[in-house]
């Protein structure tokens, strides 16, 4: 296997943060650690932060590997992107470990008063391929939003909260578990001892196990899980307390699903009946001590609809030491995550840039992407004003785009050169002299003067 190196003085980039985001994070530690290796050829690392910078190029991924802007041949990330050995859930859940550390020590620089509570938020995403037939796993997937089954992928992803910036922590791509959903399976001939066979048996395992699997890998300091209705059940509460941690979810009305409230039996609607009398109208909330079916400690808190009493909402928590207005305050963090899919979608190429049938792709593809916003967080923390996601996405385009003095010299020469077209000798002659009367702070530029061309 060949030695990954932390030189990055011959990596070539157009984008100074790119390059600056790679040495301070150490990408090529993180793929080594992941197992994303080369035997020969072309570095990883180069491979790597070529396809970071594809979104911000304007440009499709097969328009650069047609155009060779990538620096390397079609089969060469081909191969990066397909490698049956690589773990990227691995690679984001070492690269997000970082950026929290670093997020966590800015913020000690940053304020004077006692950080807010760290919270973990959990929810899944439509990874749409409606257009695709022939996809490794690819299964029927209904999109919550307009009640329309797509094929494509739920891309279910876990992400860090500290009150003010969204990190994303570690992500599944799911199938489903049922075969007659599934409309491909997986390959036969795979490995079962290689990282590709065991994603695969991710993708068709259960969704709480995989949420569960995601939680006991985590590294960070936070000890409360956020999740919307979807995921509200009983066996998600109790299985996050033998984890020693909290979950916060919004309840839902489920047939079936009862709580016990001084010594009764009620469902939630039922419940909301009994306490909804004891809500104050200066707050519009109350917390109610409750217990679930099997005798777990529960706290439920009901917010009522300022400008429709009839509506009203269920809060939902094991911690029992917070207050409802913490409660309340903490779960309105959860929206992070649905800003963080609308910005992945709409600007960083998510479920858009790569089109491959293979399984490994598609983890390869949404890791890059992950680790786009990853580094779009980290710049807005050098910031003195924070700037929205889309405007960092617009300021990383523009440095891409932004042309190099040795292009805009090249340009003018060239010009001069097409004016000049019957006077050859005289324009080499004044190239030359140009050149030699440039000033000490461009050497570089000197040795363009003795070239033949």
């Amino acid at each position: 296997m060949a030695i990954i190196t932390q030189d990055l003085s011959d990596e070539k980039c157009r984008s100074e943060s790119i390059l600056q985001f790679a040495e301070n994070f150490k990408l090529g530690n993180l793929l080594a650690q992941a197992n994303i290796r080369k035997v020969n050829g072309i570095g990883v690392l180069t491979l790597f932060i070529n396809l970071l910078s594809v979104c911000f190029s304007g440009k499709s991924l097969n328009q650069l590997l047609n155009s060779d802007d990538l620096g390397g041949k079609k089969d060469t990330f081909y191969r990066f992107i397909n490698s049956a050995s690589a773990n990227w859930y691995k690679f984001i859940r070492l690269l997000s470990s970082m950026a929290i550390s670093y997020l966590l020590k800015c913020a000690d620089l940053q304020y004077e008063y006692v950080p807010q509570i760290p919270v973990l938020i959990l929810d899944d995403t439509i990874h749409k391929r409606n257009r695709s037939k022939h996809v490794e796993l690819l299964a029927w997937v209904k999109d919550h939003n307009d009640g329309r089954n797509y094929r494509g992928f739920r891309c279910l992803t876990m992400g860090f909260h500290n009150g003010d910036t969204f990190i994303p922590v570690d992500f599944r791509i799911l199938s489903s578990q049922k075969k007659d959903i599934r409309i491909n399976e997986m390959q036969s001939n795979l490995d079962k001892r290689t990282t590709a066979y065991k994603n695969r048996k991710c993708a068709i395992s259960n969704t709480y196990d995989m949420a569960f699997q995601m939680v006991q890998k985590h590294t960070t300091p936070a000890r409360h899980v956020l999740f919307d209705s979807w995921f509200s059940e009983p066996v998600m509460f109790k299985t996050l307390r033998k984890m020693d941690m909290h979950g916060i979810g919004m309840l839902k009305a489920r047939k079936g699903s009862f709580y016990r409230f001084k010594s009764k039996t009620y469902a939630l609607e039922t419940l909301y009946a009994q306490v909804k009398h004891l809500i104050p109208s200066e707050h519009c909330f109350v917390t109610v001590g409750v217990e679930l079916m099997d005798g777990t400690p529960f706290s439920i808190t009901f917010v009522n609809d300022k400008r429709n009493k009839r509506d009203w909402l269920a809060v939902g928590t094991t911690d029992l030491s917070l207050s409802g207005k913490q409660v309340i305050s903490l779960y309105s963090r959860r929206w992070s995550i649905e800003v963080f899919f609308k910005t992945v979608k709409s600007c960083l190429g998510f479920a858009k840039e790569c089109q491959s049938r293979s399984f490994n792709a598609i983890l390869c593809s949404v890791a890059v992407v992950f680790t786009r916003y990853i580094m779009l967080a980290w710049q807005n923390q050098g910031l003195p004003i924070p700037e929205s996601d889309c405007q960092l996405f617009i300021r990383l385009c523009e440095e891409m785009h932004k042309c190099t003095f040795v292009e805009a010299l090249e340009i003018v020469l060239r010009e001069l050169q097409m004016l000049f077209v019957h006077f050859d000798d005289m324009l080499e002659l004044s190239v030359k002299d140009f050149l030699s009367r440039l000033p000490c702070c461009l050497n570089p530029l000197h040795s363009l003067a003795i070239c033949e061309t």
